[in-house]
């Protein structure tokens, strides 16, 4: 019961602290750790751990999910660098370099340990940049690369920490070719079984009739993605986001589905970040009593590996930011310094780190009680303060107003394609209506204004007209639309526009056509 009350209190302390966020600019997952931290100092309250290893089965699938669902294969093939330089390189340096710092800050505890520390600290977590880079207003561009970084970074920083760990708890030495054969073997088997899981739940969903079913089948897809992955000892995470871009691409969708399939992992998103947030805050005190005396040594050091990460992180931004402005690359982010530093305050580390720091056995590493304390500074650094001084930063980078003229920009081009795609249909099918609807049509105004006879017969011939001119407007506007949102579906996985603006474009088509059909 415990239990149940913690939770219930978690969800509506999430609702809360969004309401909070909203009137206050600032981002409400800072806000809730603050509070869950706060709320669990008071004497005689209950708080509960969820087992180590079940909190990334429980939380990443459906948080990934709900992340993947919202870009496109063209997003991926125009941020192959992205993935390439910051999912995998800087995960790789970052945690060289914070294990090199572990190693010596953290006397004894061996080169195997101090790759699983940088390892679990490399990683900025997607959930932590989307819930809180978003409500800050960072433009979509470079949001598009964080979260395309953090979808895919988790997969490297994991098979860095099991190599580590298997070092460490099997007694081996750490293999390099094995690592790379790890990596490579995750990745290939992850990607091959979204893909199949991705194809053949697009095949089912079209012989399921009913909306509801559809959208339950997508919550049941990425827990059973992710099991499955990591049963075959390949990454959960790319599985599970590589089969929701495939579903999405090959899906037969209609409004009804993206409709409320928007508006349930809206609000599952919410809901399960603020659990996972609200767990990182309760999960303080009982950290700080397991160190005991060792605190301020744990804080000290989570506050060193902090710096070395964004240390690393900054210069290596820089350098891809040199990259990108010689190949000319304008679609991913950094091009120029502003960037750079918003990118570099933007890496943000969440449950991911959390999870692997707890998922260390007890009696593996010689500082294992300090480690929890060291993760928890490591987020306050990275994320909790960042968190509340971006909104601060947004303002001091003017990067904003730039950003809204060139989205604007996109977001117009897109409207246009979508309307001309409709009018084209609607010439087409004006093409096939009767004479007398289409001048019916055209004079509708004249009509219901009364004029002519008004007979009683003539009255009756003329409703019937306009009954069935009704009728008929209303099949070409559905027709027009149906068009317009195909055009918008086929420009979605176009590298050249970035499906969140495309998917808000749509959302409003969904609702247009639903509002025609509701009046049909």
């Amino acid at each position: 019961m415990d239990v149940l009350m913690i939770l219930t209190g978690l969800l509506a302390a999430t609702v809360g602290a969004v309401a909070l966020g909203n009137k206050t600019g600032l981002p409400w997952p800072a806000l809730l750790t603050l509070l869950t931290t706060a709320v669990v100092f008071i004497p005689g309250f209950t708080t509960f751990t969820v087992p180590s290893e079940l909190i990334l089965p429980i939380f990443l699938p459906p948080l990934l999910w709900a992340l993947a669902r919202r870009t496109s294969w063209g997003v991926i093939r125009e941020q192959w660098r992205t993935i390439l330089l910051l999912s995998v390189v800087l995960v790789v340096l970052t945690t060289a370099g914070v294990g090199v710092a572990a190693y010596f800050w953290l006397p004894g505890i061996g080169l195997a340990g101090a790759i699983l520390i940088g390892a679990a600290i490399a990683p900025p977590d997607p959930v932590a940049v989307e819930a809180v880079a978003e409500p800050a207003g960072i433009p979509h561009r470079i949001t598009t690369s964080l979260q395309t970084e953090g979808l895919f970074n988790d997969a490297a920083s994991i098979v860095l920490f099991h190599l580590a760990l298997f070092a460490i708890t099997e007694g081996d030495d750490l293999s390099v070719a094995g690592g790379v054969l790890n990596f490579v073997y995750s990745s290939v088997v992850a990607a091959i079984l979204g893909l199949v899981v991705g194809w053949v739940a697009a095949w089912f969903m079209k012989h399921i009739d009913d909306s509801t079913a559809r959208n339950a089948l997508t919550w049941v897809i990425p827990f059973g993605t992710y099991i499955t992955a990591e049963f075959l000892e390949a990454s959960g995470v790319i599985a599970v986001v590589i089969a929701a871009i495939e579903l999405s691409s090959r899906a037969p969708l209609f409004a009804e589905d993206r409709s409320s399939g928007r508006n349930f992992w809206e609000t599952a998103e919410l809901l399960f970040t603020g659990v996972a947030f609200g767990l990182i805050g309760m999960s303080v005190r009982n950290a700080i009593d397991e160190v005991g005396a060792d605190l301020w040594h744990s804080v000290f050091v989570g506050v060193g590996l902090s710096i070395v990460a964004i240390v690393i992180r900054g210069v290596w931004m820089y350098i891809v930011c040199l990259i990108n402005q010689k190949t000319g690359q304008r679609r991913s982010a950094p091009t120029r310094l502003q960037e750079v530093l918003l990118m570099t305050w933007s890496g943000m580390r969440g449950l991911v780190t959390l999870a692997l720091i707890l998922s260390i056995p007890t009696g593996a590493l010689a500082y294992h009680h300090e480690l929890a304390v060291v993760a928890l500074t490591v987020l306050l650094i990275t994320m909790v303060i960042p968190g509340l001084l971006l909104p601060w930063l947004m303002n001091q980078l003017s990067l904003q107003t730039q950003s809204e003229a060139a989205e604007d920009a996109m977001r117009a081009v897109i409207s246009e394609r979508s309307r001309q795609a409709a009018m084209r249909s609607l010439r087409g099918y004006a093409d096939t209506l009767d004479p007398d609807i289409a001048a019916a049509i055209d004079n509708w105004f004249e009509e219901t204004l009364g004029a002519g006879d008004l007979s009683a017969e003539n009255r009756s011939v003329r409703m019937e007209k306009i009954k069935r001119a009704r009728k008929e407007a209303s099949k070409a506007r559905e027709v027009a639309i149906l068009a317009s949102q195909q055009e918008l579906i086929h420009m979605r996985n176009n590298r050249e526009y970035n499906p969140v603006l495309v998917d808000e474009i749509l959302g409003e088509v969904d609702r247009a056509l639903l509002t025609v059909k509701d009046r049909q």
